[in-house]
C-alpha cells in the first residue's frame, strides 16, 4: 500500500513525495524526468510534461492510499 500525502485537484495528481506521483482516476504512476534543469512528471506514452512547480502551487495536504495489486506467483 502506498500512502499519498499531497493532492492537486487541478491536475488530479497525488504525491507521496517528490519521487513518486500518481495520476487519478487511473492510478497510474508517473515517470520523473529532468528537462533543462527542472523536475517534470510525465504519464507513460504521453508527451505532456507537468512541472513540479506547477504541481506545488495547488497542493493540498490530504492522506490517501493506493493498494498495489500483487502478482499471484
Amino acid at each position: 500500500m502506498v500512502l499519498l500525502k499531497y493532492w492537486n485537484p487541478k491536475y488530479e495528481i497525488a504525491l507521496a513525495d517528490w519521487q513518486s506521483a500518481y495520476q487519478f482516476p487511473q492510478k497510474l504512476k508517473m515517470q520523473i524526468e529532468v528537462y533543462r534543469g527542472a523536475l517534470y512528471y510525465r504519464a507513460k506514452g504521453s508527451a505532456r510534461r507537468i512541472s513540479y512547480l506547477q504541481l506545488k502551487k495547488g497542493l493540498q495536504r490530504k492522506n490517501m492510499g493506493i493498494i498495489n495489486e500483487l502478482l499471484p506467483f
